[in-house]
């Protein structure tokens, strides 16, 4: 039986006051598609997602390599400190009745793994993701035991009935030292307001100082800032179109269409 870590509504997500340990954790930004996000790893059964997305304009989709072979998408080893609380949270939409998932994250010397104890059990837990028809939110908090100086974050997603057909998808992960807080999204969303028509330039008010990244259309990132509320952002050098706007305080994203005149 399927079982879910921790599911908050669709209207939540995770506000880190720690910064994301993790490069590119909205699968944004893909040089090379057929292999695996810019800034991560490794990818094993997991292939580029435009359609079906949390938030921005990518996720990942995960289907079992085969019955006995787990797909996966692990991350660049995180430096990390022994004896102090992490957590990770993210989205992961399971709506399939063949595949389930969890996250697997290992406690790691610069040549061997650590058992991770009570206190760690948390990252490599007995349960997975549940049957559900909507993107839900998992998180987990553990202790890294004595010696840790690595963690190591893996996803993974295993078969159900010996088939291997059915995907399942990951979005917006964060890994954090320290403990996760939950806010509303929406509150974020109403909070963030900027011109969808634009010119030579965009203008965002913002609750707090966040990055703004444009892209085309097809997904291509264009321009990435950091920016305060209110701050213009020059797009005198972009084609007239059809662009996707995404604005993270480093925990929630958001996403807005604009077009550029």
């Amino acid at each position: 039986m399927k079982k879910i870590f921790t599911i908050l509504s669709i209207a939540a997500i995770a506000s880190l006051s720690a910064q994301n340990l993790l490069v590119n954790p909205g699968f944004e930004t893909w040089t090379d598609p057929a292999a695996k996000p810019d800034g991560w790893n490794a990818m094993n059964g997991g292939s580029k997602e435009t359609v079906t997305v949390h938030s921005g304009v990518n996720s990942v989709k995960l289907i079992p390599v085969a019955p006995n072979t787990n797909a996966n998408i692990a991350a660049v080893d995180v430096p990390a400190t022994e004896n102090t609380q992490y957590s990770v949270g993210y989205w992961v939409l399971d709506n399939v009745a063949n595949s389930r998932g969890r996250h697997w994250i290992q406690f790691r010397t610069a040549s061997a793994n650590i058992t991770p104890g009570a206190g760690g059990a948390a990252f490599q837990p007995s349960t997975y993701t549940s049957d559900a028809p909507q993107w839900v939110f998992v998180s987990a908090t553990a202790t890294t035991p004595a010696t840790t100086t690595i963690l190591r974050f893996d996803y993974r997603v295993y078969s159900q009935n010996n088939i291997i057909t059915d995907p399942i998808y990951f979005d917006d992960v964060q890994l954090v030292q320290g403990a996760l807080a939950v806010t509303d999204v929406n509150s974020f969303d109403k909070a963030i307001k900027m011109n969808t028509i634009v010119g030579n330039e965009l203008r965002v008010i913002l609750p707090a100082r966040a990055t703004v990244n444009i892209y085309s259309a097809e997904g291509r990132l264009v321009s990435s800032n950091r920016v305060n509320s209110g701050e213009a952002i020059n797009t005198s050098s972009l084609a007239k179109g059809n662009y996707i706007v995404t604005v993270s305080d480093g925990s929630a994203t958001i996403s807005r269409k604009v077009m550029k005149n």
